[in-house]
């Protein structure tokens, strides 16, 4: 991509933009602007265009490295084919309105530009004729009445068909034509702003945003986009700012869910949970079936570690819409973190159901197997990852490790060792106690965690492989007289009271 950029005397940039055979010239004002906000706003619409494209192939079946390239071109020319057009019915709108009020000089501004990026726009044509007429030019103004005609994209009668001394009430009557609606400052440059903004021309489009709250203070929807742009930038206080303006004004009841969820989003990006909380609580309450705010909700309350609230939150997003997969995520890595092993697999299993494709969710969903030592399933996942991602190390290292320890394991079974667990107390009464807890069903690795006071404890008292002779004799009776998954009794040794419990 080749970008080019030459300054006039007269402040006039004139741009060119290669994009391997795509070429776009036209040229705009500066005057009121700095050079490197015009330079900014170019490099921010070629990241957009070419994040979109990128965004695009992900989604794109493998082919041909020709047929590759052709696509990603077409791609870019449709890209940037939209934003201009965009930009340049956005700038004739705009131009419209300022020639309805009697702003000619601005009119002409905005028409201007439209032309540029769009020379045969029949209804810019149009408009800027009239301004002329309206100046004192009718000799210019002709002019653009059949440079309208030519384009005729509007539909306008044939030129040779008017009588020269009614040109300008016939090109009148096409204006109030196309003015199906009064005109409306703060919409024409909210339009603009928007076309500008999604092109990534964001001082652009703050300007345009600006200058409709300028004409017209209640004009809500600049308020709400600019606020969006805001936070878009990080510009989180500023965004906080508008959106409360918005959310105290009477607006639209369908609007305000959606004012309550960007307010919430600020508040959070600016480091304010607890606001973001009530923000989205609002938002749900007014709109029950908001699944968006639901997921924003169960975030903002993780983040204070309220897990019981986040995955009640969850939980209703998937109720409002059963088929939304990042409810599901959200769910499966809350189970895992929580220790809820069954919970967590149900969800993960249910993602790649639905046709989940991310070597990420067979990675975390083999890890969990991995944790709980089912090593066939981690192992099946782990090659699912691999399969989707074969130049990930690290999805390479979790493969290798697991297969590791399958291979360890086999080895230790060969050699007719054993594998246990335990935990280990000060008193007789203390190990009682616990034998208790593991009649009523608490997990055996859970209160090692949590009781045992052997180093081994943090590791839920997994001792791994021993063999004959490695052990105390008392602990290795014990140990090599229990069934896999049996629990010893209290077994007391010099290193204090055991309760142990065979897992291979």
């Amino acid at each position: 991509m080749v970008f080019a950029m030459e300054v006039e005397k007269n402040m006039e940039i004139r741009y060119r933009i290669e994009w391997g055979p795509l070429t776009h010239r036209f040229s705009r004002s500066c005057r009121t602007r700095r050079l490197t906000s015009c330079r900014l706003r170019w490099f921010l619409v070629c990241i957009w265009v070419l994040s979109w494209t990128a965004a695009q192939a992900q989604t794109t079946p493998i082919v041909d490295a020709g047929t590759e390239n052709v696509s990603q071109e077409a791609r870019q020319r449709a890209a940037l084919r939209q934003f201009l057009s965009d930009v340049s019915m956005a700038k004739n709108n705009l131009g419209a309105v300022y020639f309805a009020i009697g702003n000619y000089d601005s009119a002409q501004v905005h028409l201007t530009h439209a032309l540029e990026i769009a020379p045969n726009f029949a209804a810019a044509h149009l408009t800027l004729g009239l301004v002329h007429y309206a100046n004192g030019d009718q000799v210019t103004a002709l002019k653009e009445f059949k440079n309208a005609a030519a384009g005729d994209t509007i539909g306008v009668g044939r030129m040779d068909m008017v009588p020269p001394d009614t040109v300008f009430s016939w090109a009148k009557a096409q204006f109030d034509q196309m003015m199906k609606s009064p005109p409306q400052l703060a919409f024409a440059h909210t339009e603009l702003a928007i076309a500008y903004n999604q092109g990534g021309y964001l001082a652009d489009a703050e300007h345009h945003y600006l200058q409709s709250i300028r004409h017209d203070s209640t004009y809500m929807a600049a308020y709400t986009n600019l606020g969006k742009l805001y936070a878009d930038v990080e510009r989180f206080e500023e965004a906080i700012r508008l959106y409360e303006k918005v959310a105290a004004a009477s607006v639209d009841a369908d609007q305000l869910p959606k004012v309550y969820l960007n307010l919430g989003v600020s508040y959070m990006g600016s480091g304010h949970p607890e606001e973001a909380i009530v923000a989205w609580s609002k938002a749900v309450a007014l709109a029950p079936d908001y699944a968006e705010a639901y997921m924003n909700l169960g975030i903002a309350y993780q983040s204070k570690d309220m897990p019981d609230s986040a995955r009640t939150v969850w939980t209703r997003a998937l109720g409002v819409k059963s088929d939304l997969v990042v409810a599901r995520v959200a769910l499966a890595r809350l189970e895992a973190g929580e220790g809820r092993k069954d919970e967590a697999i149900q969800y993960y299993q249910e993602i790649l159901d639905m046709g989940g494709k991310d070597p990420r969710l067979y990675a975390e969903l083999g890890q969990i197997y991995e944790q709980y030592e089912q090593f066939d399933l981690a192992i099946s996942n782990y090659e699912a990852a691999v399969a989707l991602d074969p130049a990930s190390a690290e999805l390479q290292t979790f493969l290798y490790r697991v297969k590791s320890k399958t291979q360890d394991r086999e080895a230790a079974r060969q050699a007719n060792k054993i594998r246990v667990r335990q935990i280990v107390v000060g008193s007789q009464f203390e190990a009682e106690a616990i034998l208790t807890q593991l009649d009523t069903g608490v997990d055996f690795t859970e209160l090692a965690r949590t009781k045992s006071i052997d180093p081994n404890g943090a590791n839920g008292g997994d001792l791994g492989f021993f063999g004959p002779g490695e052990m105390i004799p008392r602990f290795e009776e014990a140990a090599m007289g229990l069934q896999v998954g049996e629990v010893s009794d209290v077994i007391r040794t010099s290193l204090g009271f055991h309760i142990i419990k065979r897992i291979e």
